[in-house]
């Protein structure tokens, strides 16, 4: 008699329990992708405002263009912008590291995510590879065709391996593998690290000025 007094009582109180537990699942997923949404839109509108900066010193032969797409069901591009400047046309992909955490680039595709120094844990960068393996039109005969990438916010440190033992920092001129790789936070110090130029030209001009004289 005991049990079969209990028995009724016990089920309701259960089937209560699960359905607070699926409710409070529910409210928690909805939060957690409001915030990932709202940082993600802060992301690309801060980088956006950094490239605007770019086009700014130079606004006649500079100009920028968001990828935009008409649904979400529509092909994705490797790249989230396009940079023009004087001299280059940047495929710009910009890459979120809201932890803030060290990136080594093992290879041009494989980018590892360590979140201390002697993390051997083979967590890579998402979407990197089919902007890197992208081979990038030439139909602009006045810019060179560049790729690059944009760490948001920063990282502890950028490194690259040189060979199987030893690797080197990552700085916003250093080639990797015909790619560009900065943080947000440095390229927001100095806007000039994107070069808008080719330093050749601007040399060979300066020479011919000094020949001139």
């Amino acid at each position: 008699m005991f049990f079969e007094n209990k028995i009724p009582l016990f089920l309701p109180i259960t089937g209560i329990a699960i359905v607070f537990v699926i409710i409070v699942i529910v409210i928690i997923s909805i939060l957690v992708k409001n915030i990932n949404k709202k940082r993600y839109k802060t992301m690309f509108l801060n980088v956006e405002t950094v490239l605007k900066k770019v086009v700014a010193q130079d606004p006649e032969n500079s100009n920028l263009n968001k990828i935009e797409y008409a649904n979400k069901k529509a092909p994705r591009l490797p790249y989230d912008y396009i940079l023009d400047t004087k001299s280059y046309k940047y495929y710009v992909k910009v890459v979120p590291n809201f932890g803030g955490y060290e990136i080594c680039v093992n290879n041009s595709v494989k980018w590892q995510i360590r979140k201390t120094f002697n993390d051997e844990s083979m967590n890579f960068v998402p979407e990197i590879e089919e902007l890197m393996r992208l081979e990038l039109p030439k139909d602009d005969e006045t810019r060179e065709a560049r790729k690059l990438y944009i760490i948001y916010p920063g990282a502890r440190s950028l490194l690259r391996y040189i060979n199987e033992c030893e690797m080197e920092f990552v700085h916003p001129n250093t080639d990797v593998y015909g790619t560009n790789i900065m943080t947000y936070n440095d390229l927001d110090e100095n806007i000039d690290f994107i070069p808008r130029e080719h330093e050749a030209k601007e040399k060979n001009k300066n020479t011919q000025l000094s020949l001139k004289i």
